[in-house]
């Protein structure tokens, strides 16, 4: 019965993370669009989605989204055997998931995904969920925001341009709130190598490499070894 709940539960969770996915474009052009005529309505011009220099792309059938996030919260369950740890987990590997799929397609880092991921974070330090106290996790989140905001500032006066996205900060405060602070280093070099080997692999040259998914598998590589050899 346990199974069938957790199968439940995460093919509802997989079909609410195909309406934020597969609509995330659209909201965001109604968002400017409302932005733009608010600050100049002497301009108004009816909504054009089609005409937006960044279009929606298809992000598969929902169905798909059901049956795999559903089974893979079976696994997650005969993995750790604690319900409530395991729609913890689950959630955050949802959003991780979220946040990698919009940087990779869009290049872009919702702060609003960043922010959620933070307090279940937080949540999961303050009941014994995570590897970390509610003391530690904060401390270590506030330390990786300020690493990378030095780091973004740096790169953007070093090359004169943004070479590192501003939402790559606010992810990386999140996953903060989740590995130690004294694995910090390991988690740059491994996100750095993981990041280089793509872009080695990848045969195709491109002016853009999304950090965000080689941030969520390093910070998960992390999380897994300190979980199981510690």
């Amino acid at each position: 019965m346990i199974y069938f709940t957790m199968f439940l539960l995460g093919g509802i969770f997989g079909i609410a993370l195909w309406f934020y996915l597969s609509g995330f474009i659209t909201r965001l052009q109604q968002e400017i669009y409302a932005t733009y005529i608010e600050l100049f309505p002497q301009n108004f011009l009816p909504f054009q989605s089609s005409v937006s220099s960044i279009q929606q792309k298809k992000c598969g059938h929902i169905l798909r989204y059901f049956l795999s996030v559903g089974v893979g919260f079976i696994f997650l369950q005969i993995a750790f055997k604690d319900s409530i740890f395991t729609v913890w987990f689950g959630l955050t590997l949802l959003i991780l998931w979220a946040i990698s799929y919009l940087d990779w397609h869009y290049q872009l880092i919702s702060t609003t995904l960043c922010l959620w991921l933070l307090t279940i974070g937080l949540f999961g330090a303050d009941n014994n969920f995570s590897l970390l106290t509610l003391s530690e996790s904060i401390k270590s989140a506030a330390s990786f925001f300020i690493v990378f905001y030095a780091i973004y500032w740096i790169a953007k006066f070093y090359y004169g341009k943004e070479a590192f996205g501003r939402g790559d900060y606010w992810l990386a405060m999140a996953l903060g709130s989740f590995i130690q602070l004294e694995t910090l280093p390991h988690f740059l070099l491994l996100a750095s190598v993981l990041g280089i080997c793509f872009s080695l692999i990848h045969k195709k040259k491109k002016e853009f490499i999304p950090f965000a998914p080689f941030m969520n598998l390093s910070a998960v590589i992390i999380y897994f070894v300190k979980y199981y050899w510690y």
